[in-house]
């Protein structure tokens, strides 16, 4: 909309030339940019969003970011125009305070983009159960999935249920991912008439999507749906993932074997336009028919206009069973009504396909369509998987063995990212377990290496995000989960497959260094980190990664336990894990409002601790009706985190103590303390 509302607009073009250097950047072929800039936008603005819009230094430190400007002044947003006169007299008169708030927000994003908001600690064999108990109370028990709307289908959650077949034995887990999955199924996030999933629901209910289909949801719900059919051999989980699987090979995949990364969500300017129907339509596309149809499939309302989304209303199995026929002579009269629908829609104008190939994304189909063959085991899978692996390894790597980010219309370019070796080497190494090649397995194993030797920190361990590069003002190095699992959290699964795939201890060995780099932030908030977390449980045997713990206080509201970490061999240190009762919050720190009673941590030892940092967990926002206010908060699992320079003075007694505040949605009780002791021995 921005586009063309506004940077087609000659008048405001001529605006932005005058005084700026322009740069619009594809967020999909320099994810580096994306994630850095995307940090600025959330630090000057508390919430962040696509497009984002930036105005920088000349030396590329941010100083003003916002998200859609409109092209004249429109429901509170400051129009274009009006935004770029004002920065363009702030950096002429008053370049002196932008030169300093752009340093100050590019050291900011150095220490939120460098990885280590907590310390380095071994993460413990329960972080498992820590995200289980968050999935259960997070869980939408009417419409499936998680939260409210917009709803993003939830495939790292899934996946971590799905990991362990004996949870289905757990009926509320059970419940959580088979409700989950039949609802995204049925609903209009699927697109009933041709496959494939859109990209999110803007309804909590899964009806109403917005229409944008990208490749890497298509392979991770094809993983999730064939896991599902693999552990409980139901039908409809074989038909839901071949469904996904028949639209990528007509429409997202190139003659040559790779596959597209997306289709537009608009025609003629107007979003799911190809893909909304009226009954008037449905009835002039099926004739007689029509009346079945709509006895499985209803239409959800779209916000504006008369077109409505296809979703099923009503279960085909107990339709068939009403109509005293089989489900499979049912879904043959739907399918073949489908088919109408489908060339009936054939004749609109078809959405604009993406059609560069991002090797991240093309290594998750890789991965998806190999543990397809493997499962289900058709041909036709296993060539559309080693199609697409040959593409990469020949059309996007270069002579030294390194990846590039995209290829379109024959021209590869970028250097790849640590997520385009992560996906590649576990798609190959999907590829190697379904087939038993051994060439996928060195492929594999020859991109890894490089991906140690392009993206290991040598200092810190973990893998940095990009490759050294002139045009950046940090090397983000993180384990945070998004749209997609975290790069480091795929490198250390395909690192501890490799490991067992070839015997080398190498790669488990780096596999446990980059669970300590990032054990302090799992511990502190492993709902962001969940597929880090599957790491551990991936694992097996978490022996090697346990410290003491032990459960020192309680009261009603908080328990606390104290573990002894090692940082570094320079430092020792502590973490204090606090598990909150549900329902329940205690404030951050800092807290929000100046009345609040901040969450501490106060050390005091025999002898003086040199050198001590204190570290407290990022914190989460909550809106409060009834103070009309946001606050700070910690819910669930956090850890405090306190570590010194070793000195043999470092002996004694060590004193703890815990003073917070607990509220919980309508009152708060008064200040609380938690204390403890314990023995240092020349830490």
């Amino acid at each position: 909309v921005m586009e063309r509302l506004v940077f087609s607009n000659p008048d405001i073009a001529a605006q932005m030339n005058a005084h700026f250097i322009n740069i619009k950047v594809d967020r999909e072929e320099r994810p580096d940019l994306d994630r850095i800039y995307m940090t600025a936008t959330q630090l000057l603005n508390r919430h962040g969003g696509w497009p984002n819009s930036l105005f920088l230094t000349p030396d590329l430190n941010p100083f003003f970011a916002g998200t859609y400007f409109p092209p004249e002044d429109a429901h509170g947003r400051p129009s274009f125009p009006r935004v770029l006169e004002v920065m363009q007299r702030e950096w002429s008169e008053n370049r002196t305070e932008v030169e300093r708030i752009a340093g100050e927000l590019a050291e900011a994003i150095s220490e939120l983009e460098a990885g280590q908001q907590t310390p380095p600690m071994h993460p413990d064999s329960v972080s498992v159960e820590r995200v289980l108990v968050s999935l259960r109370g997070r869980y939408d028990g009417l419409n499936g999935g998680f939260g409210g709307a917009p709803k993003f289908p939830p495939y790292i959650r899934l996946k971590l249920l799905l990991a362990d077949a004996r949870r289905l034995d757990d009926e509320l887990f059970r419940r959580i991912v088979l409700h989950t999955l039949e609802a995204m199924a049925q609903g209009g996030i699927t697109d009933q008439v041709g496959g494939g999933f859109h990209r999110y629901a803007t309804d909590a209910g899964w009806k109403v999507p917005h229409f944008e289909k990208m490749l890497y949801s298509q392979a991770q719900l094809t993983q999730l749906y064939v896991r599902a059919y693999a552990i409980t051999g139901q039908e409809r989980w074989r038909r839901a993932a071949r469904q996904i699987l028949s639209f990528v090979e007509r429409e997202m995949t190139a003659k040559e074997g790779a596959f597209y990364s997306a289709l537009d969500a608009e025609t003629e300017g107007d979003e799911g336009r190809y893909y909304t129907w009226t009954e008037d339509q449905l009835v002039a596309a099926l004739g007689d028919d029509a009346a079945l149809f709509m006895e499985v499939y209803a239409l959800a309302s779209m916000p504006e206009g008369e077109a409505g989304v296809l979703y099923i209303e009503n279960s085909p199995q107990e339709i068939a069973l009403e109509m005293g026929i089989e489900t499979d002579e049912l879904y043959t009269h739907l399918d073949a009504m489908l088919m109408a629908l489908y060339k009936e829609r054939r004749t609109r104008t078809y959405p604009l396909v993406d059609d560069k190939a991002i090797a991240a994304w093309n290594g998750m189909m890789i991965g998806a369509y190999a543990y397809a063959y493997e499962i289900l085991k058709e041909p036709a899978y296993r060539l559309a998987a080693e199609h697409g692996a040959e593409f990469v390894l020949q059309h996007m790597r270069r002579s030294d063995g390194s990846l590039l980010r995209v290829e379109r219309a024959g021209q590869a370019r970028y250097d790849g990212y640590l997520d385009d070796y992560a996906f590649m080497v576990e798609g190959l190494l999907a590829l190697h377990q379904a087939t038993g090649t051994v060439h996928w397995l060195n492929e594999a194993q020859a991109l890894a290496d490089q991906m140690l030797a392009r993206f290991w920190d040598d200092e810190g361990g973990g893998f940095f995000f990009s490759q050294s590069a002139a045009d950046l003002i940090v090397r983000s190095k993180s384990a945070q989960d998004g749209a997609l699992p975290s790069g480091n959290a795929v490198a250390v699964h395909a690192l501890l497959s490799l490991a067992q795939a070839t015997n080398e201890t190498r790669y488990e060995e780096l596999a446990l260094r980059t669970l300590y780099v990032f054990g302090g932030m799992m511990r502190a908030q492993p709902e962001a980190f969940v597929h880090m977390v599957a790491a551990v449980e991936h694992l097996g045997d978490t022996s090697r990664l346990d410290t003491a713990a032990e459960i020192v206080a309680i009261d009603s509201i908080v328990t606390m336990q104290v573990r002894r970490i090692i940082p570094n061999s320079k430092r020792a240190g502590i973490a204090v894990d606090l598990q909150i009762r549900d329902g329940w919050h205690i404030n951050a720190q800092p807290a929000l409002g100046d009345f609040l009673i901040p969450t501490s941590l106060t050390l005091n030892a025999d002898a003086p601790l040199q050198e001590l940092q204190l570290h407290y967990p990022l914190s989460q926002t909550l809106f409060f009706p009834a103070l009309e206010e946001t606050l700070a908060v910690y819910s669930g699992q956090v850890a405090l985190t306190a570590h010194w320079q070793k000195t043999p003075t470092a002996q004694g007694a060590l004193r703890l103590l815990v003073q917070y505040q607990a509220c919980d949605d309508s009152r708060c009780l008064p200040p609380a303390e938690l204390r403890y002791s314990m023995h240092l021995e020349g830490e």
